[in-house]
């Protein structure tokens, strides 16, 4: 018998499958409308201790004594098959190519401190050109991302080659600039100050990294970073950023932060996160890479699980609301878009039962509809809910009201709406009868 999934890996129940399906359909409908391209890439490469996620692979002996990998992240493969079927925009011909994609990766990671190893990631690639406009436009995308889902987004937009900059400026041993710029992007002054004294970093370049973790706001920080750091090499990246922002009609979702400095030797230009309200991590994550993996090259990903984790109770609504007893009635209500179970008993009242016991609001039963009552008292069995597996995951989907004593025993219960005189009872009715 299998026994239990491996830590960091999980079972979805239906309820959140349909949450899943949804999120990434509607994902997938705005990448579409701006004329991202789905691509596929194999979830089993060849092991590369070159691969940006090297450490956190998950290694597999191939037949021949090779290692293989799972997939780890889609960029490097993505970059792969550019080079393969546009082998002009590898070599650096400037022609916008727009990716889209989507599929699981896994990290070998201590389940204990990430709880996830198997997630779903979602993104697009904008490659072959590289300018404020096309910058502007993948922030843009990853603004709208949040909001597809029913979020209200904020975007932070940084420049790792400020920081780049200032390291050169004020002389900074390679030894020590992970640790400054990972002090830097977390804005924490004390571990700065104490890394810079430590290795005798000092002048003005110094002191000008010590005010960049303050560099955080709205397009005045820009006019503030000029004077902190007014060299010709920290004006040029000061530059960059403002012609992102020059893009935008409306900054009132922005945010601009000099001090966004992860990963500064892969990202090479503007980077950004995207955030939503009362939800503190970000929901994805990108920026500009030119030179890392292609000649001009730039994208996000987002992390399907942590975005569903921040989803609202209501997100989705349940897919199937009919059983019926009666196929050539159920056929023209499936013609019409609408999902209907088929009975597993003929007879009206077993029927009727199967529907309760289900959850389903309406029963069709010899070409007519009828209610369904799934009033329930309280105190009922909660062994057959789906469970949580990681924070959050369930209350993306809608739960049943509330309401008082329904069920005529003076118990409080839990009703589920279902009317033939609600919009949805009235529309079902309509779609029978134009089917007839």
């Amino acid at each position: 018998m299998i026994g239990a999934p491996p830590d960091g890996t999980r079972l979805v129940p239906p309820e959140l499958a349909r949450a899943r399906l949804t999120a990434l359909n509607a994902l997938a409908a705005l990448y579409d409308a701006w004329g991202y391209e789905p691509v596929e890439v194999p979830a089993l490469e060849r092991y590369d201790p070159a691969h940006p996620r090297a450490e956190q692979s998950f290694k597999l002996s191939d037949r021949d004594s090779g290692v293989l990998a799972l997939r780890s992240d889609f960029t490097p493969s993505l970059a792969q098959l550019v080079r393969s079927i546009h082998p002009g925009v590898a070599d650096g011909e400037q022609r916008a190519l727009r990716f889209r994609y989507g599929g699981t990766v896994w990290h070998a990671i201590d389940p204990e401190l990430a709880r996830t190893r198997e997630f779903t990631q979602v993104g697009v690639e904008l490659i072959g050109v590289s300018n404020a406009r096309a910058d502007a436009e993948l922030i843009h995308l990853a603004r709208e991302s949040v909001r597809a889902v029913g979020l209200t987004p904020r975007v932070e937009i940084g420049n790792p080659g400020f920081v780049r900059a200032l390291f050169d400026l004020a002389a900074v041993p390679h030894r020590v600039r992970d640790a400054l710029a990972d002090a830097i992007d977390r804005k924490d002054r004390s571990d700065l100050r104490a890394l810079l004294a430590a290795s005798d970093i000092a002048g003005p370049a110094a002191q000008a990294l010590l005010e960049v973790p303050g560099l955080y706001g709205d397009a005045a920080v820009l006019d503030e970073a000029r004077q902190v750091a007014p060299w010709p090499e920290t004006r040029a990246e000061i530059d960059r950023l403002a012609g992102v922002l020059g893009e935008f009609e409306d900054h009132s979702e922005l945010l601009l932060d000099l001090g966004m400095a992860r990963r500064l030797s892969y990202y090479t230009g503007v980077t950004f996160r995207a955030y939503t309200f009362d939800f503190g991590q970000p929901l994805l994550g990108g920026g500009r890479y030119d030179g890392a993996l292609l000649p001009y090259a730039a994208g996000f990903s987002i992390g399907l699980e942590r975005l569903l984790s921040a989803l609202q109770p209501g997100f989705t609504k349940p897919a199937v609301r009919v059983m019926s007893t009666d196929d050539a009635a159920a056929r023209r209500l499936r013609e019409a878009g609408v999902p209907v179970v088929r009975a597993s008993a003929v007879d009206e009242e077993a029927a009727r039962r199967e529907a309760r016991m289900q959850g389903l609001p309406y029963l069709l039963h010899e070409g007519r509809l009828s209610e369904v009552s799934l009033t329930r008292a309280r105190g009922t069995s909660e062994a057959d809910k789906p469970q949580a597996t990681y924070p959050g995951e369930l209350d993306a989907i809608p739960k049943p009201r509330a309401s008082d004593d329904t069920t005529g025993s003076g118990a409080a219960g839990v009703t589920y709406p279902g009317s033939l005189d609600s919009a949805e009872g009235r529309a079902l009715q309509r779609a029978l009868e134009d089917g007839e």
